[in-house]
């Protein structure tokens, strides 16, 4: 009887043995499975696209936010500025990349906006760029050459009405939040400012600080050093709220003037079809990068605020701030060349 015991337990810890082996093999087997459906992110050198040119508001913070992701990932992250159409040539670039999440492109608000209703892109837009990570909030500024006498919205309108012909506004480009914000200026004051557009904001306030024009409308992060500078007026943000990074610059709505609001985003985008995986650990990186005290400090002293969070998330910001851009562009009736 004993032995017969005996006998029984040892059949019954073989087949225990047996079985828990059968079931470390079978899952080290899924584990090896999952590790090849889902190979190592970054493999090579990934481009981060810049749709304008160097001194942009895009531009320095491309750059910044660059080098703590690439250090975070363990791969260099060269940045390529690809100006033109208002960001259509950047963003057909990472269109037509690989779906692998090592193309990205820095967007504004502004950018995005006018290239998605352009109706130049060949499918739906919002479905050809996928949101990676979101990474500022900031308004739109209208600056000055500081040589007017124009420190509010009232001597906007008294300048005009003296020079009637002599009041020019720079922007971006047809469509952008600077073009539509200087027109919202235009309908909500009465004044009649004649739009510039620009390939990039940069040249259009060079040519406000130099007088070969009269106002530019810009991000914080374009307009803020010359202001700083003492090269640029800033007359008023467009946000609901002031700035905290520019307190002194009121709102529209406390210079008198409803109807001229607006929030824009700049934030990282990349080619739709890319896995999901990469993309978590792209926004997991530019997420943290917004954590470093010097980006910190350039984004508030531009008057720009950090703006974390899920893919999805900024999914939804854009897709607001779009139906936003449509709305206003076919009331006034703007078309975007």
């Amino acid at each position: 009887m004993g032995r017969h015991i005996q006998e029984q337990a040892g059949r019954a810890a073989r087949i225990v043995l047996a079985s828990v082996a059968s079931f470390a093999s079978v899952a080290g087997a899924l584990c090896a499975q999952a590790a090849f459906a889902q190979p190592a992110f970054p493999v090579k050198p990934l481009r981060l696209i810049v749709p304008v040119v160097p001194g942009g508001g895009s531009d320095s913070l491309a750059r910044m936010t660059a080098v703590r992701v690439g250090e975070r990932l363990g791969q260099t992250i060269i940045v390529e500025n690809i100006a033109g159409a208002s960001g259509l040539i950047a963003v057909q670039t990472v269109i037509k990349a690989a779906p692998d999440a090592h193309t990205l492109s820095i967007n504004s608000s502004s950018s995005y906006n006018a290239t998605i209703l352009s109706g130049k892109l060949e499918g739906d837009g919002r479905k050809l760029l996928v949101p990676v990570a979101q990474l500022t909030s900031q308004p739109q500024i209208m600056a000055v050459n500081i040589s007017l006498p124009i420190h509010n919205l009232q001597d906007l309108i008294t300048y005009w009405k003296k020079n009637p012909d002599g009041l020019n506004f720079a922007s971006s480009g047809n469509g952008t939040a600077a073009h539509l914000v200087g027109e919202l200026v235009n309908m909500n004051t009465g004044v009649k400012m004649v739009h510039v557009p620009y390939k990039g904001i940069g040249p259009g306030i060079a040519d406000m600080i130099s007088g070969r024009l009269q106002v530019a409308f810009a991000s914080p992060g374009a307009i803020g050093p010359h202001a700083r500078a003492g090269k640029a007026r800033l007359v008023m943000v467009t946000t609901p709220r002031r700035s905290p990074g520019l307190p002194d610059v009121p709102t529209a709505a406390e210079l008198g003037f409803k109807g001229i609001e607006w929030t824009g985003w700049f934030g990282i985008l990349t080619t739709a079809g890319s896995p999901r995986s990469s993309i978590l650990a792209l926004n997991a990186a530019f997420n943290q990068s917004l954590n470093a005290p010097e980006v910190q400090k350039m984004l508030a002293a531009d008057g720009a605020d950090p703006a974390p969070g899920t893919p999805e998330q900024f999914g939804e910001t854009l897709n607001n701030a779009l139906n936003v851009a449509a709305k206003v562009i076919k009331d006034l009736g703007i078309k975007i060349e």
